[in-house]
């Protein structure tokens, strides 16, 4: 018998026509999709191109009603401007004022260290921590005592109103070279450098009334040396009380 001339030939892989009649489904669906929504896919993307512009969308009449049912912004306010919480603008400006406060006390240091020859030796650095102050022991004690040194008082009293103009907590450090001592009031270098620390915290918050909460006392004897204790210069170097002005705030 002859085959049919429009008879279509079987194929050796079936799957082959279904797959075809799902990308035709597929095809006729994209084309129906576009067809309905071109309008608003169009109305949709040029709306999101005049919000990133920071326009208002287009009015649509009188009355004051821009778009569907948005308000039109007031004649006070210009188009796309943001209004700053009170809240923050009070921080922004509390920052700034510490901020200024802070650099005086940078501009005093370093006026002192200059007009005292102490611009080797007595050095500002910020840090991660926070500023770091480094007073040599040649500005603050005699050797081997924790008694403020007369200039060392008028520093610290012009240092004082600086320092209660900001909340930053304050710590300070007191480091000595290797040298042993062993007397009566100070039995190590572990003892002598705690009360130097001490000594200076007095004077602030005794003599000057700041809170006393915002300081810390630290002695670290001569275990954290910033030059070699071999040579004079380095053991000068190292015996020091440092006042870091911390990044952290007292908690109020």
């Amino acid at each position: 018998m002859k085959r049919n001339k429009f008879e279509v030939p079987r194929t050796t892989q079936p799957w082959l026509i279904t797959f075809a009649d799902l990308l035709m489904v597929i095809l006729i669906l994209f084309v129906l999709l576009y067809s309905y929504s071109d309008t608003d896919f169009k109305s949709a993307t040029n709306s999101f191109q005049n919000h990133n512009r920071g326009s208002a969308p287009e009015e649509s009449g009188g009355g004051g009603i821009a778009g569907d049912g948005e308000e039109k912004p007031s004649d006070g306010e210009s188009e796309g401007e943001k209004t700053v919480p009170k809240e923050y603008e009070k921080q922004l400006e509390e920052m700034i004022k510490r901020e200024k406060h802070i650099q005086e006390i940078l501009d005093y240091v370093k006026t002192y260290a200059t007009k005292h020859d102490l611009e080797g030796k007595m050095t500002v650095t910020p840090t991660e921590k926070g500023i770091e102050v480094i007073l040599p022991e040649i500005m603050l004690f005699p050797s081997g005592k924790a008694d403020l040194k007369e200039e060392a008082i008028l520093f610290l009293d012009d240092m004082a109103p600086l320092l209660a103009e900001i909340s930053n907590i304050i710590e300070i450090e007191g480091h000595t070279d290797n040298r042993p001592i062993s007397t009566e009031r100070f039995p190590s270098n572990w003892d002598l450098s705690t009360a130097r620390a001490n000594i200076v915290i007095r004077h602030l918050t005794e003599k000057h009334k700041l809170d006393p909460n915002r300081f810390k006392a630290i002695g670290y004897g001569e275990y954290k040396p910033i030059s070699t204790n071999n040579t004079d210069e380095g053991r000068s170097k190292n015996r020091r009380v440092v006042l870091i002005i911390s990044n952290e705030e007292l908690a109020k």
